[in-house]
């Protein structure tokens, strides 16, 4: 999309955060007394605009936190070109499921009024089932303000989710149920093991990443951080930044290592985490492996195999169908985005 929208920011002069008293009127005139220093305070913006519906930048931040933590886990360091990238692909996926929300209502073989009773009912599902967790409404009321949520914002974004969710059952399952029999040939089922064949058919891989300590207490620090790295899921750099004098070297495939390093990786399991590795001016050096793929021979003619491929062969209809439903959903909807306050379209 080349873009990361900003929408225009919404402010109000002269309020603070609490409610302010109307202005005191001027004796004589019918002019109110507007303060001489009026100040903006920053609510939230608006990326991004379907239809009449508005996705606004606090949920595309909340909705890149994961894939950014994500990345960040697996000890891989994202530039801030990277984390841009990674908000415009979540502001396609949200822009997508507005779209398929959108469009819902000309999906379903209903009529209005039933498909507004199906949604109601969701709603109203949801909402009990949200409320049973919780205790009581007011419980659940506190628990909204305690995520920086109001009943409206909630209402909004579950209506949101509905919409979503029946557009896709409409679209894409109830068609996968009646056609996917029909779509599983013995010919595509060999098309899709030929296609995945990496899946089944590849050598042992595995990914390492590496701690190096350097300093009179190189070997004092690298025993304390492997029985600390053992512990749990830390990365690299959460590791290192507990003991002086360490560096984080991120994941790498362990073919790429040098012998002692590869052998170790391959051998496996995740997890696992080395012995010191003595270097060269007193470094000393650790490593953990962070992923751990088994080698595979898988036939075509294995049952299991075909059980995966048949798995496979389901998630292609499931996305060809899918993209087909949301070309139908583009053609029936209008989109914008905002770039420094001004509207554009969402580029194909």
């Amino acid at each position: 999309m080349g873009i990361l929208a900003i929408g225009a920011c919404l402010a109000v002069p002269g309020l603070t955060a609490q409610a302010a008293p109307p202005p005191a009127q001027n004796p004589g005139t019918t002019k109110p007394n507007i303060p001489a220093d009026p100040k903006r305070y920053f609510v939230d913006s608006v990326v991004a605009s379907v239809n009449d519906s508005s996705i606004l930048q606090s949920k595309l931040f909340q909705a890149s936190i994961g894939p950014i933590a994500g990345a960040e886990a697996e000890g891989r360091k994202l530039s801030l070109n990277d984390m841009r990238n990674v908000t415009i692909n979540e502001l396609r996926r949200m822009v997508g499921s507005y779209q398929m929300a959108q469009s819902a209502r000309s999906f379903g073989h209903f009529p209005p009024d039933q498909f507004d009773m199906i949604l109601r009912n969701e709603l109203e599902r949801d909402k009990q089932d949200r409320v049973r967790d919780l205790g009581t409404e007011f419980a659940f009321s506190e628990e909204l303000a305690r995520t920086g949520q109001t009943w409206q914002t909630y209402e909004d974004d579950l209506r949101i989710e509905k919409l979503t969710m029946l557009a896709e059952q409409f679209a894409i399952y109830e068609r996968l149920r009646k056609q996917s029999n029909l779509y599983l040939t013995p010919r595509m089922l060999r098309e899709t093991y030929q296609e995945f064949r990496s899946q089944f058919e590849h050598p042992v891989s595995a990914d390492v990443a590496q701690l190096v300590f350097t300093g009179p207490e190189a070997e004092k620090n690298a025993l304390a951080a492997s029985e600390h790295w053992r512990t749990y899921n830390w990365t690299a750099t959460e590791v290192a930044a507990k003991y002086p004098n360490a560096k984080p070297l991120f994941s790498l495939p362990a073919s790429s290592l040098g012998t002692a390093l590869k052998a170790f990786g391959l051998a496996g399991p995740k997890g696992q985490v080395s012995a010191l590795i003595r270097g060269p001016n007193g470094t000393i050096r650790i490593a953990k492996i962070l992923r751990h793929t088994p080698a595979s021979g898988g036939r075509f003619e294995d049952r299991l195999v075909q059980e995966q491929v048949r798995l496979f062969a389901k998630k292609k209809l499931h996305f060809e169908f899918r993209g087909q439903a949301l070309m139908r959903a583009q053609d029936r909807t209008r989109v914008w985005v905002y770039q420094n306050g001004r509207r554009v379209k969402l580029p194909k």
